[in-house]
C-alpha cells in the first residue's frame, strides 16, 4: 500500500524530467541549427519543434550532411522523449483516477454508522446484498479478490477490499459502528476466523455465519455468531414445505421478498419508557391506530409468544413481529 502510494510523487518526477529533456533537446537543435546552417534563433527553433514533433519540415531545410545528422538525432530523441512523456502522463492521470476513487470510498466508510458488513461476494453473498438495499440497509461488501471487488463497485454496492479475518481490515471496515457483520465466505474456517475477529472487536455485534457443514454449525457458535445459517439446510427446508404447503409459501414469499407487496411483515422493538410498556394488546389499538397486527413478541430473554393473547402485557425491550402496510409502520414505528 506505502509503495502504491509513492508511485504518484514518482510518476510526477518522471514527467518532470522528461520535460527537462525535451527542453535540452529543442535547445540542441535550436543551437545547432544556427551554427551550422546559420538560421536565424526563430526559424531554427520553430524547424527543431517540428522535427521533434514528427510534423515535418518549415520552409527552411537542412542542406549538408551535418544538418541531416542533426536532423535524425532530433527525430529520434524527440520520438523516445515524447513517447515516455505521454506513457508517464496517461499512468499518472489513471492513477489520479484511482486514488481518487479510494478516497472516495475510505470518506463514506468513514462517514457509515449501523451498517452491515458482508463478508464474501459468492452466490451467497451478492444475494444478501441485494436483499439488504431492498430493506434499505447501508451496507459494505469485504472480499480479497480484486475481480471480485470490481463486481461489487459494478454492482453498486461499497466495496472494501481486503482479508476480512485481519483486525485491521475489520476496524477499517467500521465494525464498531456496525449494526450487524454476515460472514458468507464459503470456507467454514474462513468463517470461524471472522466471527472470532468480529466477536473481539464488538462484543455485541450480531452476526450472521454461513456454515456448509453440521460440525461447523456449533464451532461457528462457540466463536460467537449470533446466528448459524446453512444454506442447504434452508434450501431443504424451503424445498419440502413449497411441496406440502404451497400456498403458505407463497404467502410468506410475498411478505418476506417481494419488491412490490404493501403488506409487509416488520420487526418492531419497544424502548424503555416507551407508552407502549406495561399496558395489554388489545390496549394499545395499533391495528385501528396504525394498521399492525402482532403475530409474535419476543421478550428480552429470548422467549417467543406466537400468536400472543390480546390480553398479554408488553414489556419493555419486547420486539413485535407485526403485519401491516409499509408507509403505516414506518410512519408508527418510531412512536413505539
Amino acid at each position: 500500500m506505502e509503495t502504491m502510494e509513492r508511485s504518484e510523487p514518482h510518476l510526477s518526477i518522471r514527467l518532470l524530467a522528461g520535460g527537462v529533456v525535451l527542453a535540452i533537446v529543442l535547445l540542441v537543435g535550436t543551437v545547432g541549427f544556427m551554427a551550422l546552417e546559420g538560421w536565424p534563433p526563430l526559424e531554427s527553433f520553430f524547424t527543431t519543434l517540428l522535427i521533434v514533433s514528427t510534423l515535418g519540415f518549415s520552409d527552411l531545410r537542412p542542406v549538408d550532411g551535418y544538418g541531416r545528422g542533426l536532423t535524425i538525432i532530433l527525430i529520434l530523441a524527440g520520438v523516445g522523449v515524447l513517447y515516455y512523456m505521454a506513457v508517464t502522463l496517461a499512468q499518472l492521470i489513471i492513477e489520479n483516477q484511482f486514488w481518487g476513487r479510494r478516497r472516495t470510498m475510505e470518506r463514506r466508510i468513514k462517514q457509515l454508522q449501523d451498517h452491515v458488513i458482508v463478508c464474501g461476494y459468492g452466490r451467497v453473498g451478492r444475494e444478501t446484498c441485494r436483499r439488504l438495499v431492498q430493506y434499505g440497509a447501508s451496507l459494505l461488501v469485504i472480499d480479497s479478490d480484486p475481480a471480485r471487488v470490481a463486481l461489487i463497485e459494478n454492482d453498486g454496492f461499497l466495496a472494501l477490499q481486503g482479508d476480512a479475518s485481519d483486525d485491521a481490515t475489520l476496524v477499517k471496515a467500521g465494525v464498531a459502528r456496525a449494526r450487524a457483520l454476515v460472514t458468507a465466505a464459503q470456507s467454514d474456517a474462513i468463517n470461524v476466523y471472522i466471527t472470532l475477529s468480529a466477536r473481539a472487536l464488538n462484543p455485541s455485534l450480531l452476526i450472521i455465519a454461513r456454515a456448509a457443514t453440521a460440525e461447523a454449525e456449533q464451532k461457528l457458535r462457540i466463536a460467537g455468531a449470533t446466528r448459524v445459517v446453512s444454506p442447504y439446510v434452508l434450501g431443504g427446508r424451503s424445498m419440502a414445505s413449497m411441496a406440502l404447503q404451497p400456498a403458505v409459501m407463497d404467502f410468506l414469499d410475498l411478505l418476506l421478498h417481494s419488491e412490490d407487496a404493501e403488506t409487509w411483515l416488520e420487526e418492531v422493538s419497544i424502548a424503555p419508557h416507551s407508552p407502549m410498556c406495561g399496558i395489554r394488546i388489545d390496549e394499545t389499538n395499533l391495528r385501528e391506530r396504525a394498521g399492525m397486527t402482532i403475530l409474535a413478541i419476543r421478550r428480552a430473554d429470548g422467549r417467543m409468544l406466537i400468536n400472543p393473547h390480546p390480553n398479554t402485557v408488553l414489556q419493555e425491550r419486547d420486539t413485535l413481529i407485526v403485519l401491516g402496510s409499509r408507509t403505516a409502520m414506518e410512519q408508527s414505528s418510531a412512536s413505539l
